[in-house]
């Protein structure tokens, strides 16, 4: 026995020698090549003779896989010596581009891979192993179609190149070569002068990748992380920088991202399709809200599909800035995205929209909110927002310290001219329609899809983009005063007055549970709010966002203000509110979200507008100031907690919108019967579906969800009764919850696909951390409580279900130029349709000028009053939060 195995291992042995033996390894290297030079030499036309590919193929994969075990050897590696010398890479090359075939390529990149990734006898710094390498990929792409894979394959060796350079600078010349330079290497464009010069041949790596960055996967991940290497290393070389600044390559950039957004849709309709409605949808009147047949669908896979493909290639863009050190190249791709994609694209876009073709308006405000929403660069909000509100000085993007180079400054002016219209009349101005004009429009629209595109946008530009949207978007007067002129006193009869309003709306059930929610929820919101960071943070704390450039480019210092009273967009948003128990659920969850956002500016008094003002108290003489304090500091203490009254007059704005609904409530409870139960069944809806969803996801985290991660940022009532329970399904559904603002009315999310994702993260506002806690720890206790929850569900169901059946609608009036709306209750009867009805079209249609009369079913305005309770639970939690956070009242 010891006989056989010393002699099998001494075989073995011999042979594993043979094979690490360097001139054998050699030998084998080399007979392989010949044989594949033979072969293809032999063949007339290899495209039409599939043995000799396959043998070329089998040949090319056998030398692949002798560098790449030699690579792992030991010194000397004779093959890879070999392969340098000879230059066989540029006979790989040649071959592949006579072959026409799919597979030569793979085979062929292989190789290629196997060269570079050996490290070794300097092969990326060879001036022809560049040229051969490039003409193979160029004539590959070019001469045939090829797989997504093999694609991929290509692009990732391109990335690899570009890594190295980023590594190492000194290589850049082998791959970037310009005859246009003077004696010091500088760059001289000696060509044409205007914007974008096409110079592919200087570096025909960088153009193959730009031509793959808009597409989606490990393409379009490879191409963009190539590229970011590559302008970053324009920082360490300057005719790369003059080259990249003077050249189409920004031009090539601004049209991409302007050809991605033509593919999205003029026409969209943000309505939730039918056979997916939310629960708390279903039970109103969503379902008659019919859309545009010539719009295209939000929640539509091909728009989605379009809509995240722009929005990764536009958060390429900011990364490029980010990790771009060259002021010169910066600006260049920032005038670029300017012109050619803000002011000849995205702006045309926004003046030509319209509301009478019922999708065009909702399409723009749409895609800028999903443009702002994904853009935290500074430089690009800031350019943005300027242009697009008017704003003085837009066009100046750079500071003292960040001036523009002569050559940076002509390529300016060069794009502007070629780029400009001819005639001065042409020109579209933001001064005469800009995006404030757009919102206020919109939101005076009949079209509810309108009205919510445009309130969500008001949402986005408040709360991430709140310094640029002061003085345009919202009106507001400067105060010098800091002291806080409210008393506690005051605080207090503000919060009892709030407080009671909401339980006289739908009653006091489970309103102690969901005020506890919003005052965590608002705590949460205050604090990330960008205006917050001042007045809660230290002294000695920095201020400055972290990423911000030398430029000092960003939105202007806020201080304290107040909101006039003749503001354009809060009288907007008065009017919706007016309208609230007949408005569609996803208005009112917009609406109640921006004014919450309105609200949560540190540096935005309350007074006039949520809160009384201090010159309006009223205090009773029938409680005496006492005759006697210790000291003036009691007496002071004292004044300030007295509680006032005040007069109608001096009633806030937001209250007297509450108190006339309240009003309409309290008309409809007179009215129809079994109004409370009514409300309380949809509240206990509500409430069981919440606790279901807590009980079925007991260990899951509650963590803060990305900024624009949802598509319909539209608030928090997501109630639903979850079918799988009834069903005795144990698969779990999405957790929605009817309040905090955590989730939205659906969850498709917008995946960032760039490589680098940006360090300016958006931040969100997040949930209740109350709601991270089941009362149901486990399912098996949802399992005993099942039969009796279910029974009292449906029993309140069964009532609804009643009030559904008497079709009952109910119409509120408002005539033209008051603010009262008259609830027509039992006293309005559907008019009997007739033959003579067109004959009375012309005055109803007079009277509908003269009045505002709209609609609703008695389930549909139940929803709204739940929703409106919510939502006065929510103010009441602001000012009591911002009172603490911010010391908005005085003790004394």
């Amino acid at each position: 026995m010891d006989f056989w195995t010393r002699l099998l291992g001494g075989s073995s042995s011999k042979k594993q020698a043979a094979a690490n033996d360097p001139q054998q390894r050699l030998a084998r290297f080399k007979q392989r090549y010949n044989q594949v030079l033979q072969t293809w030499q032999k063949t007339e036309s290899l495209a039409h003779d599939r043995e000799a590919l396959n043998n070329i193929r089998r040949g090319f994969q056998s030398l692949s896989k002798m560098l790449e075990d030699e690579s792992r050897l030991p010194a000397p590696h004779l093959c890879l010596s070999f392969a340098a010398a000879q230059q066989i890479y540029t006979a790989v090359s040649k071959i592949s581009a006579t072959s026409h075939d799919e597979g030569m390529v793979r085979d062929a990149v292989q190789f290629y891979n196997a060269l570079i990734d050996s490290e070794e006898e300097d092969f990326l710094e060879n001036d022809v192993f560049a040229v051969s390498l490039m003409n193979f990929i160029g004539r590959s792409i070019n001469s045939i179609t090829l797989g997504e894979d093999i694609e991929a394959d290509i692009v990732e060796l391109l990335f690899g190149i570009a890594a190295k350079i980023r590594l190492q600078p000194e290589i850049l010349p082998v791959w970037f070569t310009t005859a246009s330079a003077d004696a010091n290497g500088r760059f001289v464009n000696k060509k044409v002068d205007f914007a974008g010069v096409t110079q592919k041949e200087d570096f025909p790596l960088c153009y193959q990748l730009i031509d793959k960055v808009h597409h989606e996967g490990r393409i379009g991940e490879f191409a963009r992380m190539g590229l970011l290497y590559i302008f970053e290393s324009a920082s360490k070389s300057l005719p790369l920088e003059q080259w990249i600044v003077n050249s189409d390559l920004p031009t090539l950039m601004a049209t991409g991202l302007g050809a991605l957004y033509s593919q999205l849709s003029r026409l969209l309709s943000i309505l939730h399709p039918a056979d997916s409605l939310p629960l708390i949808l279903q039970l109103s009147d969503y379902a008659d809200m019919q859309p545009n047949s010539d719009a295209v669908s939000l929640f539509s896979s091909d728009f989605q599909s379009h809509l995240v493909t722009f929005l990764s290639y536009l958060t390429f863009w900011q990364d490029v800035l980010e990790h771009c050190r060259s002021a010169d190249v910066r600006h260049s791709l920032i005038d670029h995205f300017q012109v050619l994609f803000l002011q000849q694209l995205l702006y045309p876009y926004i003046v030509q929209s319209s509301d009478v073709d019922a999708g065009s308006s909702v399409a723009v405000l749409t895609y800028l909110r999903r443009i702002l929403d994904a853009l935290d660069h500074p430089e690009l909000v800031h350019m943005i927002l300027h242009y697009l509100l008017a704003l003085p000085d837009y066009n100046s993007v750079t500071s003292p310290k960040d001036l523009r180079s002569p050559a940076a400054l002509r390529r300016r002016q060069s794009l502007m001219m070629l780029n400009g219209p001819r005639k001065d009349d042409d020109t579209m101005n933001p001064s005469v329609f800009n995006l404030v004009d757009l919102v206020l429009q919109s939101t005076e629209s009949r079209n509810p899809q309108t009205v919510i595109a445009a309130l969500k946008l008001t949402t986005v530009l408040l709360s991430k983009n709140h310094g640029y949207a002061l003085g345009s978007l919202v009106k507001v007067t400067n105060i010098n005063h800091k002291e806080p002129h409210r008393t506690v006193g005051a605080l207090h009869a503000e919060l009892e007055t709030y407080l009671g309003l909401a339980t006289r709306l739908a009653g006091d059930s489970g309103v102690d549970e969901a005020y506890g929610s919003h005052l965590k929820d608002k705590l949460s919101m205050l604090e990330s709010h960008p205006c917050s960071l001042k007045a809660i943070a230290l002294p000695s704390t920095s201020l400055q966002p972290p990423g911000l450039h030398d430029s000092e480019i960003g939105p202007r210092e806020v201080g304290p203000h107040y909101l006039i009273p003749e503001d354009p967009l809060f009288k907007s948003l008065e009017n919706i509110l007016l309208r609230f128990l007949t408005n569609d659920v996803e208005t009112n969850l917009a609406l109640t979200e921006a004014i919450i956002t309105l609200g949560a500016c540190s540096e935005l008094r309350l007074e006039g507008w949520l809160s009384v003002d201090p010159a309006d108290y009223q205090f009773a003489d029938v409680d005496p100031e006492p005759a006697v304090f210790s000291d003036d500091h009691l007496r002071d203490m004292y004044r300030a907690s007295r509680q006032p009254t005040w007069s109608s007059a001096a009633t806030p704005k937001l209250l007297t919108c509450l108190q006339q609904l309240q009003a309409q409530v309290e008309a409809l409870r007179a009215d129809i019967q079994d109004w409370d139960d009514l409300v309380a069944s949809r509240k206990d809806a509500f409430q069981f579906q919440e606790e279901m969803s807590d009980a079925m996801n007991p260990s899951t985290p509650q963590s803060k969800p990305a900024r624009a991660s949802a598509d319909i940022q539209s608030g928090s009532w997501t109630p639903q009764i979850p079918k799988y329970m009834k069903d005795a399904s144990a698969t779990p559904s999405r957790t929605q919850t009817p309040r905090g603002r955590k989730e939205a009315l659906e969850s498709r999310q917008t995946p960032n696909t760039s490589p680098v994702p940006s360090r300016f993260g958006g931040q969100t506002l997040v949930g209740s951390p109350s709601r991270g806690m089941s009362p149901l720890p486990a399912p098996l206790a949802v399992n005993k409580r099942q039969t009796t929850l279910f029974s009292d569900i449906d029993a309140n169901l069964a009532s609804v279900k009643s009030a559904i059946a008497l079709k009952r609608r109910i119409r509120f009036r408002r005539v033209a130029g008051k603010e009262e709306i008259e609830v027509m209750l039992s006293k309005y009867q559907p008019p009997p349709k007739d033959d003579g009805e067109e004959d009375g079209q012309g005055d109803e249609a007079s009277k509908s000028e003269e009045e505002d009369i709209r609609e609703a079913s008695v389930l549909h305005i139940i929803t709204n009053v739940v929703i409106l309770q919510e939502f006065v639970l929510e103010l009441v939690a602001l000012v009591q939060v911002r009172a603490s956070l911010f010391e908005e009242v005085r003790h004394v």
